[in-house]
């Protein structure tokens, strides 16, 4: 019984949001940033990818703030200002029940906007910055990025002329279809229209004769031996395969144990730094670690809707996440100081979400490998934090006045 009716708030919940203009306008905004990126980000004196990556990942940040907060009070601030909360109130539905099934709703269109996000993020970081004049723009990108996404909306544009389909929710749904279809030919075909190798090669005069690749290598690089039949000069390549990652701190140290040859320690340190070129698997922790400030951030903007208005939810959710990205660098230091305000800074430090824990834009520039088990417990934390405000809003609404 529970189940049914949670799955019933739920769904209509995820339906309302999905339909409201606001939220596909948003996606849009969105999308079109992200597909200006490469261009805004190609002025600065450094790397200009480093940058790339840092506006696409607060693009998508920004996109879960309006659509969190938006979305959540437009199904229960507004449902409550227009009496058609009423509907649900005057049947036997607890209040917690309610409120978590508002949640859940909106919480599922998030991550259906965020998994379009990430989809338009990866394109535009396999297209990059064109930094000089002899690189060529990815023609595959744009075929299977903005190509796909004007067929979409003029696919919508014609189902809405005539079948009187919404046109922002139609090119939602039809985006996130046609954007994984893309995204899915990406994977397999390369800037030059060739299928893809997914192969990072460090050309080397051979290896240290003691070092037996099959044994010492143990997975984490194989040796292609090129060496043509009766040359007397050696030749081949060490290669990491790019679904592995970059080659770890530890694995690196291990790779240098293997021989004292000072060419040897050179071509690794060299095919280290390529694979960590390569930033696609830890972008892609990233974008997932977003989800669970989605689940802060969209808690967060359910509990403040069950008693203010849209414009106090918007404002209060960007305050709450600009808080919780400071919190290190002006709370944290005043806990240990002694002074009047060490008390009070504990008390705001430990209440406010610590945005940092989630945000690894530093930890990528830096060539970090982040470990799964780190983002366990980023997901752990919050969901306890999650569960604190959906207990606090529950306990907001239960003594709301909705007749």
């Amino acid at each position: 019984m529970l189940m049914n009716q949670l799955f019933a708030i739920l769904r209509n919940t995820l339906l309302q949001t999905v339909r409201q203009p606001i939220y596909g306008l948003i996606i849009l905004v969105t999308l079109g940033s992200l597909a200006m990126s490469p261009a805004v980000t190609g002025w600065t004196l450094d790397d200009d990818n480093k940058l790339l990556r840092d506006l696409v990942l607060s693009a998508l940040l920004l996109q879960g703030v309006f659509l969190a907060a938006f979305g959540a009070s437009s199904v229960i601030s507004v449902e409550i200002d227009d009496k058609t909360v009423l509907t649900v109130a005057s049947k036997p539905v607890s209040r917690w029940l309610f409120i978590l099934g508002k949640f859940c709703g909106v919480f599922l269109a998030l991550l259906l906007a965020h998994y379009i996000g990430v989809l338009g993020m990866m394109m535009t970081l396999r297209h990059g910055v064109l930094q000089t004049a002899s690189e060529k723009s990815d023609l595959t990108v744009i075929i299977a990025g903005p190509g796909v996404m004007l067929l979409v909306m003029l696919a919508a544009a014609a189902m809405n002329y005539l079948f009187d389909w919404r046109f922002l929710s139609s090119t939602v749904v039809m985006a996130a279809i046609g954007l994984s279809i893309g995204t899915v030919v990406l994977t397999f075909i390369d800037r030059k229209g060739q299928f893809r190798t997914y192969e990072i090669t460090q050309d080397v005069p051979g290896i240290p004769e003691n070092i037996d690749p099959e044994k010492d290598f143990k997975d984490i690089i194989i040796y292609r031996d090129l060496t043509e039949p009766g040359s007397p000069q050696k030749h081949g390549l060490l290669v990491r395969n790019e679904w592995l990652g970059p080659i770890s701190d530890a694995d690196r140290e291990y790779l240098m144990e293997l021989s004292d040859e000072r060419a040897w320690r050179m071509n690794v340190d060299f095919l280290v730094i390529e694979t960590r070129k390569t930033v696609t698997p830890q972008i892609a922790k990233a974008a997932i670690l977003l989800v669970a400030v989605l689940g802060v951030l969209t808690s967060f903007a359910v509990m403040v809707s069950t008693r203010l208005s849209t414009a106090w939810t918007l404002m209060l959710t960007v305050v709450l996440l600009a808080a919780g990205l400071v919190s290190d660098y002006f709370l944290r230091p005043l806990i240990g100081s002694g002074g009047a305000w060490s008390i009070p800074a504990a008390i705001g430090y430990y209440a406010l979400p610590n945005m940092q824990f989630f945000w690894l834009i530093d930890a990528i520039s830096e060539d970090r490998v982040i470990p799964w088990s780190y983002l366990g417990n980023c997901f752990a934390y919050a969901g306890v934090y999650s569960l604190g405000m959906l207990g606090l809003g529950a306990a907001l609404f239960e003594t709301r006045e909705v007749g």
